[in-house]
C-alpha cells in the first residue's frame, strides 16, 4: 500500500536522497574551522613550555650519548656555546673528534630566542665516556617558561623544574 501524500508536499525520489554539494561544502568548511581552532590551541600551549622541552631533550640526549658511549668504547663530547649545542665522537681510526655517529647525536641543536642555556664548571666540553667519569655538570635553561635544570653526573642525566627566578 502506498502512503497518501500530504497537500503541498512534493515526494523526494529515491536517487535524490543524497547530500548536496552545498550541504557537503558547508560540513567540510566547519571541519576545517575546527581544525584549524584546534591546531592554533595547541601551538600555543607548547609556547610557555619552552624550556621544559629543550631541557628534557637535552636530558634524552645526554643518555643517549652515554649510551653510545657505552657500546662503542669511544667518547663523546657536548660542546656548546650561546645559540646551542652538539655532540662530537673520538673516533679512533683518524684520531681526531668528528660529528657523533649517531644522526641524531650528529645535528648541531640551535637554541630559539629567548631561550639561553648556561652550564656549570669549567671548560668549554662535557666529556662523556663509558666510565661515567668526570665532573657533574648543571646546564640551566631559562628565557622562556618556568627555568629548568639538566643534572648530568658523566653517566645519567635528569631534567628538574628550577622554579621561578
Amino acid at each position: 500500500m502506498i502512503p497518501p501524500r500530504l497537500p503541498g508536499r512534493t515526494a523526494r525520489r529515491d536517487c535524490q536522497a543524497g547530500l548536496t554539494l552545498i550541504e557537503t561544502l558547508i560540513v567540510i568548511v566547519v571541519i576545517g574551522i575546527a581544525t584549524g581552532a584546534a591546531m592554533m590551541g595547541l601551538n600555543g600551549a607548547g609556547r610557555g613550555d619552552r624550556a621544559q622541552a629543550e631541557a628534557l631533550r637535552l636530558a634524552r640526549h645526554l643518555s643517549l650519548a652515554v649510551d653510545e658511549a657505552l657500546v662503542s668504547g669511544m667518547p663523546l663530547q657536548l660542546l656548546w656555546d650561546e645559540g646551542g649545542y652538539a655532540f662530537v665522537q673520538w673516533q679512533g681510526d683518524d684520531a681526531e673528534w668528528q660529528p657523533a655517529a649517531v644522526p641524531l647525536l650528529a645535528v648541531r641543536h640551535d637554541l630559539r630566542n629567548p631561550l639561553h642555556m648556561t652550564v656549570s664548571g669549567n671548560g668549554d666540553a662535557v666529556m662523556i665516556a663509558a666510565s661515567g667519569s668526570g665532573p657533574a655538570r648543571a646546564f640551566d635553561f631559562y628565557g622562556s617558561g618556568s627555568p629548568w635544570r639538566v643534572e648530568f653526573d658523566g653517566f645519567s642525566a635528569l631534567a628538574v623544574p628550577r622554579g621561578p627566578t
